[in-house]
């Protein structure tokens, strides 16, 4: 059954399963909770609490809220692990939802022992690439444009119920609401996000699929997560910018073996 947080401006949900120590996965940006549909019950079978989020604006969160950005999706991700009173929690985390997770590392180490970056976006995109996602996501077209855009990211072996999911996300983008909350959180600046990820000292796992075309280098960039961090990457080969969803076996693997590590 989902649940929900509580806060100021909205409502979070969340999923909350298995027991033992504390998981927070989140999704990326335009996506929704059931992206770690496949990884979730891996880690909750092998003795893990795992939550799983959406992000505000997004899935079943409410609609419509004052801002979207990496400092509001930290405070979002704080207060869902302070109601879980579970802490501390670490976080598993996709494509922008990583920048947000290290920013609340950074403000609340006492909340957070370590992330999993998969696919991380720590810079904010150019100028022209935020005014392309602004100017494609209005209207009742971007509920397919955001399909056929997301179709392509996964390269090496696209899930089997890959249709149903996307079959969620057009139902979200039909929200003129859920469609704002969408492009200020995927063109979301990180503006103090560099000064706190240089205080960090928390172990951090980056993982990058070999074939994400959201990086000119995805290997490249996975080792300059890594640096930044202090932590380690891996690299799934084959994959696109969801590992996690095209080979849940192996990204399950390192997360497991990074968890059993710190």
């Amino acid at each position: 059954m989902t649940k929900t947080l509580e806060t100021t401006d909205g409502t979070i949900a969340y999923d909350d399963a298995g027991s033992g120590r504390l998981l927070v996965l989140l999704p990326g940006a335009g996506d929704v909770r059931s992206e770690h549909r496949s990884l979730a019950p891996m880690l909750t079978e092998a003795g893990f609490r795992v939550v799983t989020a959406d992000l505000r604006g997004h899935g079943d969160s409410s609609p419509s809220w004052p801002s979207y950005g990496v400092a509001e999706t930290a405070g979002d991700l704080i207060g869902l692990i302070e109601d879980l009173d579970a802490g501390p929690a670490t976080v598993i985390a996709d494509s922008f939802s990583p920048a947000a997770a290290l920013w609340a590392a950074a403000d609340r180490p006492d909340l957070i022992d370590g992330v999993v970056a998969i696919s991380v976006h720590l810079e904010a995109g150019s100028f022209f690439q935020n005014l392309a996602v602004t100017a494609l996501l209005r209207g009742p077209l971007a509920a397919g444009m955001w399909a056929k855009l997301y179709r392509g990211w996964y390269k090496a072996s696209p899930p089997s119920d890959l249709d149903a999911e996307m079959a969620k996300l057009r139902n979200m983008m039909g929200s003129r609401h859920r469609r704002r909350a969408v492009r200020e959180t995927l063109v979301a600046r990180r503006d103090g996000l560099a000064e706190r990820i240089a205080g960090l000292d928390i172990p951090v796992l980056a993982v990058f699929g070999t074939a994400d075309d959201h990086f000119a280098d995805p290997a490249a960039e996975a080792a300059a997560v890594a640096a930044r961090t202090g932590g380690r990457h891996v690299m799934v080969e084959g994959a696109g910018h969801y590992p996690h969803v095209e080979q849940p076996d192996v990204v399950a693997a390192e997360i497991l073996a990074f968890l059993g590590a710190n």
